[in-house]
């Protein structure tokens, strides 16, 4: 934390020797305690119980809040909030309730409603599209999100959502003991039996369509699917996205993978179940016909120009599964952009519809009018199946960096900032080091990425040529097994432990490709679907197939050093691209850090796995971070920030005048100050460098508790001279004011009403009233016609007048403020003139008036 206000009982304060046995027992006590989040220093741990925190436990996300929109950085409009952890251990499930605080703590505008409910039915709509059920997770977020919060002052213009991945192989192939998107299998529960005619899947459910068959039994009720469907339409409905074109094209996927293409006896193509065939085109919009010639047909180029020929069948799948995983992936980033477009402000927001060509979805931040920038990035856990995929490669490669990031900003910075300072650090520890780990997979010219990129865009690779490279290449790394015999997997050490990858897996999902002959079956003169035609716009610029292979994912949302280029990229290359720019926008700004672990890995609410947490303290540099808070320097600042920041906190005591040099004053200012505390003047706490200065997070929270504290009784000082101003400035008035409000009470208490012939008593005070009131610039002269707007009295005695009532009125009262009312039954009764309204004409019912009353009140000019 930067401030000193948080409870110290959200800190973790330690007795005894620091070990990882003394941090893991305190973590488990406060665990027991229902205390799940605990403070480090800056950096926040929460460790995942698989319930909802209390409402105690949630108060330190609104701190946190606080801290990145309060806290500016000396020179810095960016900020970021950065959680990471392994999979399953809560980090967006705390990012998204971190990002409901923001809300609830800026200053709000006329549209803050609007951008707070459109925030949170977009989570709705992204949560069922982008979340599965893993092993570690049966809630587990498979698509990496980066949040931007644009603020002017303290009040949000914008909020932008990038997404720079989604798992595509889990579309088609879900891993073993897991599941497909959850949005699918909500859908099946939630559909009447008139929808599902009208969607063609009257017979079908998870057992009978291929994709989902192949993953395990969801593990919701029905009566729960149903419940987040009838949330996830309604959602839909709220952001203006049409409901039936969505459940079109995701019905149609299901559906895709019952189309089978296998060999007949005549070695052509034939296909099995031909009805889904014709339901899939029905529901896209195009003639089946068109879909099976798309999927089983192959344009090439040739000297001789351009032909087509057949396709076995295998590559017609495999064209199939890519046409699924287009048709899904360019969905949810059309859903994205349209959501993007609404979380603009009012000055950003276009009037495009929702799959207009403006590129409002981009996996990167772009640069804005605002202030501030905070920056929220929620990404996917550390994955360690039995054997992992491409997914799971992108995943721990990006954890890697992630966790070299952290101990780059944690530790080293200020280590080297120290030593270049001539400054002892005070702290000696050596965290993990993840470079070796991230070189041998990411490295621009020998990695394992480049070279996987090459084999993938080579025509006729196999997976035994990947082996055989992997080896030879790589074989001398010290984070790299290679395969044994001919085994098609090979071995990484990450920073959590070997995890085994499937080479065959990796060579065919980095292809990322569509055939241009699949894609020309959704050119717009063919294809009667506008929301299918739309997702293909931009792939084809005449419609007819060249023998070109395109991406699955658009190609606006391909890296812009590829794009412009025009050259063919596989997957992890346009990954690696992307994720290396999020990796740049964080260090351009104050990073944060919230550190996710969780509790055991069955998922068991409310049960302490001490094994599994202590190895995910080691893994995390968890221990080091204790320790490196206990006894280093923390947080440094230039000495004119310094001076700038905390020289109130030792004002009004018996210290040297704040003069001469900047790094003059902070000494003298430091030492003023512990000895304020009841501290020697020689502590080490802090240490001054030549432009430096550096201070212990004990004694940063002391100057930030008593920096706080004085601007709390200045605050208070200063609102008390304001006030007593506006107090003496207004003071005339409000003595009237009071005055009139005191007659008012004292004629209610005693009565005010009267009969023929009495009145009530005059008091001392009373003033000779005039005979008009004044309308408009008008002198209006008395008797004049009212009518009631309030009953009177209304202290509970009988009523005399009503709301509506019309009154005569034959003069002002004595009292000030009243008015004298001539009732219809004999007598007057005096009405304070508020408690009525002035009606220029006369009424016409003779009921109500007499002779004497039917004067019209007489208007002058003021």
């Amino acid at each position: 934390m930067t401030e000193g206000d948080e409870d110290i009982s959200d800190r973790l304060n330690l007795s005894g020797p620091l070990t990882v046995e003394a941090v893991l027992r305190t973590l488990q006590e406060r665990f027991m305690d229902g205390q799940c989040y605990t403070w480090v220093g800056s950096v926040l741990l929460f460790i995942n119980a698989f319930e909802t925190p209390s409402t105690a436990a949630q108060s330190v996300l609104q701190k946190l809040a606080k801290m990145l929109v309060d806290d500016a950085p000396d020179g810095r409009d960016r900020r970021s909030l950065i959680f990471s952890g392994v999979g399953g251990s809560g980090k967006t499930f705390t990012a998204d309730r971190l990002l409901m605080k923001l809300f609830t703590i800026t200053k709000k505008s006329d549209w803050f409603q609007d951008l707070r409910k459109n925030w949170q039915v977009s989570c709705v709509v992204l949560k069922a599209l982008g979340s599965a059920a893993t092993e570690s997770n049966r809630d587990s977020s498979r698509m990496g999100r980066m949040v931007d919060f644009h603020f002017s002052g303290k009040q949000i213009v914008k909020v932008k959502i990038n997404c720079y991945f989604l798992d595509q192989m889990r579309l088609v192939s879900p891993p073993i003991n897991e599941q497909s998107f959850h949005i699918f299998y909500q859908i099946l529960a939630g559909l009447t039996s008139e929808e599902r005619a009208k969607f063609q899947c009257s017979d079908h459910d998870h057992r009978t369509l291929h994709y989902l068959s192949q993953g395990t039994e969801p593990r919701e009720s029905t009566q729960q699917l149903q419940s987040h469907f009838e949330a996830w339409k309604s959602s839909l409905a709220q952001l203006g996205i049409p409901l039936t074109d969505v459940l079109k094209v995701l019905v149609a996927v299901m559906l895709l993978g019952n189309i089978v293409f296998y060999e007949a006896k005549n070695q052509e193509l034939a296909v099995q179940n031909a009805n889904e065939l014709q339901n899939v085109a029905s529901l896209l919009g195009v003639q089946a016909s068109s879909l099976q010639r798309g999927l089983t047909l192959r344009t090439y180029t040739s000297s001789r120009g351009i032909v087509q020929s057949a396709c076995s069948a295998a590559a017609s799948n495999g064209a199939r599964d890519s046409l699924a995983k287009t048709l899904y992936i360019r969905t949810v980033v059309a859903i994205m952009r349209k959501i993007n477009t609404l979380l603009k402000g009012p000055s950003h927001r276009s009037h495009s519809g929702p799959l207009s060509s403006a590129k409002s979805f981009s996996p990167l931040p772009l640069a804005e009018q605002s202030d501030q920038v905070v920056h929220i990035l929620d990404l996917f856990g550390f994955e360690q199946n039995e054997v992992n995929a491409l997914e799971q490669l992108c995943i721990n490669w990006s954890d890697e960096k992630i966790e070299h990031f952290y101990v780059q900003s944690m530790f080293r910075d200020m280590l080297e900032r120290c030593r270049t300072e001539e400054v002892d650090p005070m702290w000696e520890g050596s965290p993990h080091d993840c470079f070796p780990c991230i070189q041998l997979i990411g490295d621009e010219n020998k990695g394992m990425v480049e070279m996987l990129n090459q084999e993938t865009l080579s025509p006729r690779v196999s997976s035994e040529d990947i082996r055989v490279r992997l080896k030879e290449q790589f074989g001398s790394s010290p984070c790299f097994i290679p395969p044994s015999g001919s085994s098609s997997t090979f071995a990484i050490r990450h920073y959590c432990g070997e995890v085994v990858y499937d080479i065959y897996n990796l060579l065919n999902a980095n292809a990322d490709t569509i055939a241009d002959d699949v894609i020309a079956t959704f050119n717009s003169k063919d294809c009667k679907f506008g929301f299918v035609a739309h997702l293909f716009v931009g792939d084809l610029t005449d419609g007819t197939p060249k023998g070109q292979m395109g991406r699955i994912i658009p190609s606006y949302l391909q890296h812009a050093s590829h794009a412009e280029q025009r050259q063919m990229t596989a997957y992890i290359q346009d990954f690696q691209s992307n994720f290396n720019d999020v990796l740049e926008t964080l260090k351009k700004s104050q990073p944060f850090f919230v550190r996710c672990l969780k509790s055991n890995s069955s998922q068991v609410v409310g049960y302490f796995d001490s094994k599994v947490v202590s190895t995910q303290i080691q893994n995390l540099a968890i221990f080091e971070t204790v320790d490196y808070v206990q006894g280093g320097f923390t947080h440094s600042l230039t000495h004119e920030s310094f001076v700038r920041k905390f020289s109130m906190v030792c004002s009004n005591v018996s210290a040297p005048p704040l003069t001469g040099t900047p790094k003059e004053v902070v000494q003298d200012l430091l030492r003023a100050f512990v000895v304020t505390q009841g501290g020697d003047s020689d502590d080490c706490t802090y240490a001054v460098g030549r432009t430096l200065v550096f201070v212990s997070e004990e004694m940063w929270r002391s100057l930030c508790g008593e920096r706080e504290r004085r601007q709390g009784k200045a605050a208070i000082l200063m609102q008390s001279y304001v006030r007593m101003y506006l107090c003496r400035k207004h003071w005339p008035e409000l003595k009237v004011s009071l005055r009139h409000s005191q007659l008012q009470s004292a004629l209610l208490t005693h009565g005010s009403t009267t009969t023929a012939g009495t009145q009530p008593s005059l008091r001392a005070d009373e003033y000779t009233p005039r005979n008009y009131t004044v309308y408009k610039n008008f002198k209006i002269n008395f008797p004049q016609w009212r009518v009631m707007k309030y009953q009177y009295p209304d202290n509970g005695a009988s009523v005399v007048l009503r709301p509506g009532d019309e009154v005569y009125v034959i003069s002002r009262s004595h009292r000030r403020g009243y008015l004298v009312v001539e009732l219809s039954s004999g007598g007057n009764v005096h009405v304070p003139h508020n408690y009525t309204e002035l009606r220029l004409t006369p009424p016409n019912s003779p009921s109500l008036t007499t002779p004497a009353q039917r004067q019209d009140p007489v208007c002058s000019d003021l």
